[in-house]
């Protein structure tokens, strides 16, 4: 079947290599308190790594949706055999070397229940319970965009756009409603409040909503209530209010724990990734050769930086210990910040490009490599 032109956002990689960078500096921090070294102290850092996973969340659930989209136009169905092909060449090969690494070389800390649990795609279980070893419980979210993509491509089994649309925002509703119900009834039960807080399949579904709407100003199919409002996003003058109000809500967030507060991050992010996606009238890019390469390979930075992390942080607590706080913190900076660059780009050109380049044989819409 023929291929469609490439679709091709070249601002998005540059989303990716911010949302990358925040999760790795969130857990310097976090490695440098485990250490007892001191933390950065002119705001909560810790916070950034959440906020970077809830960017990454909307992107995935934005991107995802707004191609499924585009093959059901074109094609006037979605492939659902193509699409999971996709997903696993696109996810598996790095995922699954990172268990093996993990449970059998180092930390080499074989445990069966989480390994199971990562196996069969619910490392977010295993996190919740505190079961993963630090050193790669990233993959608890990589289990979520997974048991994501379980579901979400069949909403496109549904022919109006118009009824696609009112189908996601009924599932977060739905959503929202037995998060609500489960909190109230079990108040006290940590560790299934924390599962349905990790479960975020909600940031995912506030992409994959802006997308339809973003979709449908391009290809117009259908009349919706808050299409102009909408629209009025890309005007430069509110495409600039939201950039002040979304930087604002992230220094409001590292300074204080706003409940719920990963869904206005998906939303603002999403809109903010709307106006990305019209070049011709953003009032700012993305689109710079060095964020298009830390994008390009943000999946190995997300799921191999903390390795080369803990070895920095190892090596200079043996040598150089708080002698000098300036000179332990450059070094642990741009040690990791190199060395996870340099491990996920090994990854990506090493092992990873050639499951991408198969996967490109199930594409019917070719993109931005998702």
């Amino acid at each position: 079947m023929e291929k469609r032109d490439k679709i091709f956002f070249p601002n998005l990689n540059g989303v990716r290599a911010i949302a990358a960078f925040m999760v790795v500096i969130s857990h310097i921090e976090l490695t440098k308190r485990e250490f007892h070294y001191p933390m950065a102290q002119f705001f909560h850092i810790l916070g950034m790594g959440s906020i970077g996973v809830s960017i990454f969340f909307s992107l995935s659930g934005f991107l995802i949706t707004y191609l499924l989209l585009e093959e059901k136009k074109y094609f006037n169905k979605v492939d659902f055999k193509d699409f999971y092909v996709r997903r696993i060449l696109r996810i598996w090969p790095l995922y699954f070397l990172v268990i093996i690494v993990g449970f059998f070389i180092y930390p080499g800390i074989v445990s069966v229940k989480p390994l199971l649990l990562s196996v069969f795609f619910l490392p977010n279980i295993a996190f919740t319970l505190s079961l993963l070893p630090a050193i790669f419980d990233p993959i608890w979210s990589v289990g979520i965009e997974e048991q994501f993509y379980i579901f979400h491509p069949h909403f496109f089994r549904i022919k109006k756009n118009q009824h696609i649309l009112y189908a996601l925002i009924l599932f977060i509703v739905l959503f929202f409603i037995a998060f609500a119900v489960i909190k109230h009834l079990h108040t006290q039960n940590i560790a299934l409040n924390q599962f349905f807080y990790f479960a975020r399949y909600d940031d995912m579904m506030i992409g994959a909503i802006v997308a339809v709407i973003y979709f449908n100003t391009k290809n117009k199919t259908f009349d919706f209530v808050f299409q102009r409002a909408f629209n009025s996003l890309f005007n430069k003058y509110v495409q600039i209010l939201l950039l002040v109000v979304f930087v604002a809500f992230v220094v409001l967030s590292l300074h204080i724990n706003i409940p719920q507060g990963d869904i206005v991050l998906a939303l603002l992010s999403g809109l903010l990734i709307a106006n990305l996606c019209e070049t011709s009238t953003s009032v700012f890019s993305l689109d710079y050769k060095p964020l298009q390469f830390i994008g390009r390979i943000s999946y190995g930075i997300y799921l191999l930086h903390k390795f080369p992390l803990l070895l920095v942080v190892y090596l200079v607590n043996k040598y150089i210990g708080t002698q000098s706080l300036l000179l332990q913190n450059i070094i642990i900076y741009a040690a990791t910040f190199v060395a996870a660059i340099g491990l996920a780009a090994a990854s990506y050109y090493g092992y990873e490009r050639y499951f991408l380049l198969l996967k490109k044989r199930f594409q019917k819409i070719s993109n931005n490599s998702v």
